[in-house]
């Protein structure tokens, strides 16, 4: 066997814990498409499809794009050792304002029930986003503060230029 071969062998996924949370992450799944059809006077499987084709566009158009394009900016200005802290950060911010979007637009708010949709979730995202900022900033501090390892690349600008990325 050759060494790449090797190596994409040693990768793989496997195991026991890998194949066990598998089978019960598939068991849920099933539970939860039988649910949605046996009870499809409640659930409204189109709805649903319609909502999953939606998350699945702003996916692929929103969030990876931005959460790439962040990352992109944090790898070329970040020392490394801060870099899966603050990427971490931005990938968590992505997601919580991608999902706070329906409520952000009230989405569901009906003028003849006050109670749907009774908070201020604008508010509510800036302090989930400053919780999620501030433990971020602490996670890249301490990165900072650790002293370096033996495979903890050189600093920027001693490594000889090379072409392309």
């Amino acid at each position: 066997m050759s060494t790449p071969a090797r190596q994409a062998a040693r990768d793989a996924p496997g195991g026991p814990l890998f194949w066990i949370s598998n089978a019960i992450g598939m068991g849920i799944l099933v539970f939860g498409v039988v649910g949605l059809l046996r009870h499809q006077d409640a659930t409204v499987p189109l709805n649903v499809l319609k909502f999953l084709a939606g998350s699945l566009i702003a996916h692929d158009a929103l969030f990876a794009p931005l959460v790439g394009l962040g990352s992109l900016v944090i790898v070329r200005l970040v020392p490394r050792r801060v870099r899966p802290a603050l990427q971490g950060t931005l990938i968590i911010s992505a997601a919580v304002v991608l999902i706070s979007i329906p409520v952000l637009t009230g989405r569901g708010r009906n003028p003849n029930n006050p109670s749907i949709l009774p908070g201020d979730y604008g508010t509510g995202l800036l302090q989930v986003l400053a919780v999620v900022w501030a433990v971020g900033v602490i996670a890249a501090i301490r990165a900072l503060l650790r002293p370096p390892v033996a495979d903890d690349p050189p600093r920027a600008g001693t490594l000889p230029p090379q072409n392309g990325w």
